[in-house]
This record gives C-alpha cells, sequence and structure tokens, in this order.
C-alpha cells in the first residue's frame, strides 16, 4: 500500500530510516498525463499518492546529515543513482510550482479503464465449436450461458489454455487473502447473499485475479472495493505469496475443466487513527 512504500522510499532512497518519520492518515491522489520521454508519442498516466510525512527524531547527528536547517543532503540509492535533495518551505514550493496538496477538482475519479481481454460472443462459440467443447448445455438449469463465459473472458476474470495434449481448460486467477487482526483473529466470510438465496461460506475473503493484473493490486482491490476497507490499515506481507493449482470440472461450465490458480498472501490489520475534525 502507499504507506508500505513511502515507509520504503524513505529508508532505500532517501536513506531515513532513523529520522522518525511519521506518516499521516490522510493520502491524496492524483493522476497526471504527459507524453512520455522514453516512449515519444505515446501518453503516460502517472498515479501518484501525496503522503505527509514529519521527521521528529531529536538526534543532532542525524538532523545536521540530513540538512535540516535548509542545507539539504547528497544522497545515492540502491541504483547508483545520485540525488541532491533541499528542504523548501510551503512558500518556496508555491514558488516553484511544486503542488503540495491535490486541487479540488482532481483525484475525484479516474479516467482510466482496463482495455477488453478475450473473445466476444461470436468468436467464442467458433473457438468452442473448433476445439470440440459442447456448449450445447449451457445457459441451463445452473450452467451460465456462453454470452456470460465471453462477459468473464473479456473482463479478463478467466483466460482459455489449450493444452499440450489440445485439450481446452479454463484458467481463474484468485487471490486469497487471511487478515489477521491486533487480537489475532482472523476474518472469515461466513455467508453470501444473492437473488434471493443465501449460501453459507467457511473461507478468507477472495478475488479474481484479471489477467493483466499484479497480484498485488488484486489484493488492494479487494480490501478497497469489495471489503471497503482502508488498504493502509492493512500490511500484507509482500515476501510470502504461496500459489497452490487445483484442476477440476466447471460447475459453472458444463464439459470443460477449470485449473484454479489460488494465490494465498497474509495481511495484518492495525487500527488507524482518524484525522482531526
Amino acid at each position: 500500500n502507499a504507506r508500505q512504500a513511502a515507509e520504503r522510499l524513505s529508508k532505500e532512497l532517501l536513506n531515513m530510516p532513523d529520522c522518525g518519520i511519521e506518516f499521516g492518515v490522510e493520502i491524496d491522489h492524483i493522476e497526471q498525463s504527459v507524453e512520455s520521454p522514453s516512449y515519444p508519442g505515446v501518453h503516460t498516466v502517472y498515479k501518484k499518492e501525496i503522503l505527509t510525512g514529519r521527521v521528529t527524531t531529536k538526534d543532532k547527528k542525524v538532523l545536521e546529515r540530513i540538512g535540516i536547517s535548509g542545507a539539504g543532503f547528497v544522497m545515492k540509492d540502491l541504483h547508483k543513482y545520485t540525488r541532491s535533495y533541499a528542504w523548501y518551505t510551503e512558500a518556496e514550493c508555491e514558488e516553484k510550482k511544486i503542488k503540495l496538496k491535490v486541487p479540488k477538482e482532481d483525484g475525484k475519479f479516474s479516467a482510466l479503464v482496463y482495455p477488453p481481454i478475450g473473445l466476444e460472443e461470436e468468436e467464442l462459440n467458433d473457438f468452442m465449436a473448433q476445439n470440440k467443447v459442447d456448449v450445447s448445455k449451457w445457459g441451463e438449469g445452473t450452467y451460465r450461458s456462453v454470452a456470460e463465459f465471453s462477459d468473464e473472458l473479456v473482463k479478463g476474470e478467466a483466460t482459455l489454455v489449450k493444452q499440450a495434449e489440445g485439450q481446452v481448460v479454463r484458467v481463474v486467477d484468485i487471490v486469497v487473502l487471511k487478515i489477521v487482526n491486533e487480537d489475532g483473529r482472523v476474518l472469515v466470510e461466513v455467508e453470501e447473499s444473492g437473488k434471493d438465496v443465501s449460501s453459507k461460506r467457511e473461507r478468507f475473503p477472495a478475488i479474481k485475479r484479471r489477467s493483466d493484473e499484479h497480484q498485488f493490486a488484486a489484493a488492494r482491490r479487494l480490501i478497497t472495493k469489495f471489503l471497503h476497507m482502508d488498504e493502509n490499515s492493512l500490511t500484507i506481507d509482500h515476501t510470502l505469496v504461496r500459489v497452490v493449482g487445483e484442476l477440476q470440472e466447471s460447475t459453472s461450465y458444463y464439459g470443460i475443466k477449470t485449473l484454479y490458480r489460488k494465490r494465498f498472501m497474509s495481511a495484518r490489520l492495525r487500527e488507524v487513527e482518524k484525522p482531526a475534525a
């Protein structure tokens, strides 16, 4: 999340792990579209999250090293880039047109949309016929239709893979998140309701990962869009991701097997203080 990235930046790029930097709870979001300096003719959208951090250390040697009085400092990062830093007042930032806050008209919504992936319904019907997959029962009873499968593929929630022996397999990539609170309790989904039907569940929160989506981006989407939690209240252990594959007959699409590729992650929940009114 943004807080973890800010903490990593302060340690790896600024070499300030001993400065006692405390980050505030408010995070500003902004998107900036500019022509790419690396790829002429292609626009790049930079999605920025702005956090405010305060240096709390009183160690005179540390403060002198980072030039807190205004002198600034020079730092060579892990990639051998040398960067110079200086401390500016708010007035100096405004004079140099450095944004400290996101304007009110910015940051309200994202103009970015994911590109379509997969096969449209007509193309999917042709593909299934060519690969001898019987779809005559699709859309009957509890089985989903070809149109629903096409929508799933276009959204990137599933992909089709043709194995060496010629069999077509549906692949669904799932991110499963184990969330532990400060008391050691684990968050479990116990029930799912929809279309006037309720089903008992005893499982960790999970989400389908888009084929063009990073696994941690999927976890972030699960946290914010489905669990409606502050992503900065959770710390995901990025060093421990366990991937398990399960091949089974699909209960949604007759006659085609599904490979469920599950990515198990762990996260710790901590209470986030609300900003003062």
